[in-house]
């Protein structure tokens, strides 16, 4: 719905907020009497002046064009070689408002080169303050290393929202979801724009596929939405697995995708992973005859 169309918002328009209260209010003066008018314009600009301050005050930090500067004041390994960063941003009630499935661009100057990466959100839009962003370091990786040595209290450039998902509540009956490492971020995007709108009755089917199971990323808060929202059911596969270990053994196979997703009419399919997984699953989506407009990579 139109913001236009709640009139509980109808002040947050400028046209109803600003435009007409002020020509109202010059007209009533110049109906009234014509010498009251400089008073008239001088509350104008007194409360325009204001209305400007409080705009300024509750805008975003982060800017989708402006690189700007946002201070570490966290770092927690979740898994070997990996960690969540957080930054803080610039108040204390300021939410990071992005589009679900949307990135954060980062960007560090090396050897005289702009070196660009881009990380998914996995704060929720209760998370006041700050953002955490879900860090898989690598051997040689230039960007990874540069935020590994990044101390708390230091500063990361970053900008956004960067990303194409439009993502419409209930545009759906179910939406099958492909994960491989790190691709669980824009997925865990998805599931909880989802899981907090009640309005929203979309089914989540996730498989997330991982090398080994202590590289499952997220595994406990994902196992702890499935227990409280029936509509969502993940199924996790490891290259590698261990003793102990009772889910799926090998990459993401037809049959896990035919098994999972099951609807194959009503269900869209949304990948995030690494490029090789990518096109091994488009390869399988091919081979399956899925309808290419009902497939979006991240």
């Amino acid at each position: 719905m139109a913001d236009t169309d709640d009139k509980r918002k109808l002040l947050a328009n400028p046209l109803h907020g600003i435009v007409i209260p002020i020509g109202l209010l010059l007209f009533g003066t110049w109906l009234f009497s014509w010498s009251y008018m400089p008073y008239t314009i001088a509350f104008i600009i007194i409360i325009c002046s204001i209305q400007y301050y409080l705009a300024t005050q509750r805008r975003s930090s982060m800017h989708q064009t402006i690189w700007r500067d946002f201070e570490l004041i966290d770092r927690t390994m979740v898994a070997p070689m990996t960690a969540i960063y957080r930054f803080k941003l610039g108040r204390e009630d300021e939410i990071l408002d992005i589009p679900t499935g949307h990135h954060l661009s980062c960007v560090f100057t090396i050897d005289g080169k702009d070196e660009l990466r881009y990380y998914s959100p996995i704060s929720n839009q209760f998370d006041a303050g700050f953002f955490d962003i879900l860090v898989k370091h690598y051997p040689h990786g230039k960007v990874t290393s540069k935020l590994a040595s990044v101390q708390i209290g230091q500063t990361v450039k970053f900008r956004g929202p960067v990303g194409t998902l439009d993502y419409t509540p209930n545009e759906t009956k179910t939406l099958g979801l492909i994960a491989g490492g790190t691709g669980i971020t824009p997925i865990l995007q998805v599931i909880t724009k989802v899981i907090t709108n009640p309005e929203d009755k979309t089914e989540l089917k996730v498989i997330f596929a991982c090398q080994t199971p202590n590289q499952i990323l997220l595994k406990s808060e994902l196992d702890s939405i499935a227990e409280k929202y029936p509509k969502l059911s993940v199924y996790y596969t490891v290259d590698n697995p261990s003793e102990e270990w009772t889910g799926g053994v090998g990459y993401v196979s037809k049959e896990m995708i035919k098994t999972m997703f099951d609807d194959k009419e009503n269900t869209k399919i949304l990948m995030s992973g690494p490029p090789a997984m990518k096109s091994h699953i488009n390869g399988l989506l091919d081979e399956l005859d899925w309808d290419k407009e009902k497939v979006f990579y991240f």
